[in-house]
């Protein structure tokens, strides 16, 4: 059902490898004729804007959102959803975030919006710990659904449930966590997603998907196929937020990934939830390995000795041909609470198409470093 290349991968929080060949069979029919989607009248245009709406469609259908605003990442998503919009006063977020959203922030603090932060011991972020904390001049909270960094899954319905019965706006990160959870989103504004990860599309495709009502101003100005005759940039949702040339052919792809991924969702967690079982325990049981995560959801970060994290990794891709990441994983927050800012941290995470034998490899290896 995939292609599987020599190296054993265990990055798929950064991007997943194996895709299914129903995804790369779509993308490539539609690359043979591709066309510029809504940029014309003639039939191939028209072709491309229809796979630009079906991929539309599927993300409604998978997260029940009213609009979705189709981009280049789920970073470009979360950068419209939080410098496109008019926020006063504060936004609350925590120290779990990716840079995708601390950036962001820190040019709202720019413009006179106070950024606080919440940090629970446990890394959960209950109901009673936001509403303790949400104020009069709460304009926004936004909130990761997976850690990138522990694979720890925030209890979003139940938030959203909170900030709804407020009337305060919820954006949600779901790049890490879609594909994986039964979240219904019901009390959420805005859902920022990545296309390559557990959807498996392919790079470059992303998305923000937003309730009926939302304002926000485009970041991009240019082409939209429509009101051409202005000077002025639409704001229309969805047209006015996705100027220039669409990647037809990526989110035709997308599209077909989100209902493969649907339809196979309770099997690739159950695979999930084994494999990562499987490496925790593996892990846990090495003398001097350090484990940061706890759930088994594809995400384990962890460090060996007094190893640096970068040479763990270097070594387990130069001499086991083994490929992790290491780092800070764009989350320097979450590695200053976890106490790992100046080593960082070693992440394996697992994909559908990894197997018993990629654990026990990248176990085997990680004892061979544990003893040097």
């Amino acid at each position: 059902m995939f292609f599987r290349k020599e190296c054993i991968y265990l990055d798929a929080a950064a991007t997943s490898r194996f895709k299914p060949k129903k995804v790369i069979r779509r993308i490539s029919e539609e690359l043979s004729h591709s066309a510029n989607a809504g940029r014309g009248g003639h039939k191939a245009s028209i072709h491309a804007l229809e796979c630009v709406e079906e991929c539309r469609r599927r993300i409604a259908e998978m997260t029940g959102f009213e609009n979705a605003i189709l981009t280049k990442s789920c970073t470009e998503a979360l950068n419209l959803a939080l410098c496109g919009g008019e926020y006063t006063g504060e936004v609350l977020t925590d120290v779990f975030e990716h840079n995708s959203v601390l950036r962001p922030l820190e040019r709202l603090k720019l413009k006179g919006v106070k950024v606080r932060y919440l940090s629970p011991a446990d890394g959960v972020i209950t109901t009673d710990l936001l509403k303790s904390n949400l104020t009069g001049k709460t304009s926004l909270v936004c909130i990761q659904e997976m850690s990138n960094v522990t694979g720890t899954i925030q209890p979003i319905d139940d938030l959203g449930d909170l900030l709804s019965s407020f009337g305060i706006p919820f954006l949600v990160d779901g790049a890490q966590s879609l594909g994986h959870t039964d979240c219904s989103y019901k009390g959420v504004t805005m859902l920022a997603g990545a296309g390559h990860k557990a959807l498996h599309g392919m790079q470059g495709t992303g998305f923000l998907a937003v309730r009926n009502g939302v304002r926000l101003t485009p970041l991009i100005a240019g082409g939209t196929g429509t009101s051409s005759a202005s000077l002025l940039q639409p704001k229309d949702i969805p047209e006015g937020f996705e100027a220039g040339t669409q990647n037809a052919q990526g989110f035709a792809g997308l599209a077909e990934g989100i209902v493969w991924t649907m339809k196979n969702k309770e099997k690739i967690r159950a695979a999930t939830v084994r494999l990562s079982e499987r490496l925790l325990k593996g892990l846990s049981a090495i003398e001097g390995v350090e484990v940061y995560s706890k759930a088994p959801n594809g995400v384990i970060s962890f460090n060996v000795g007094e190893h640096s994290s970068s040479s763990v990794a270097d070594t387990l891709d130069s001499e086991y041909s083994i490929a992790v990441r290491a780092g800070l994983h764009c989350a320097p927050l979450m590695h200053k609470f976890l106490g790992t800012f100046n080593r960082g941290a070693v992440r394996a995470s697992v994909d559908w198409g990894n197997t018993d034998s990629d654990i026990d490899a990248l176990l085997k290896a990680v004892r061979e470093i544990a003893r040097r």
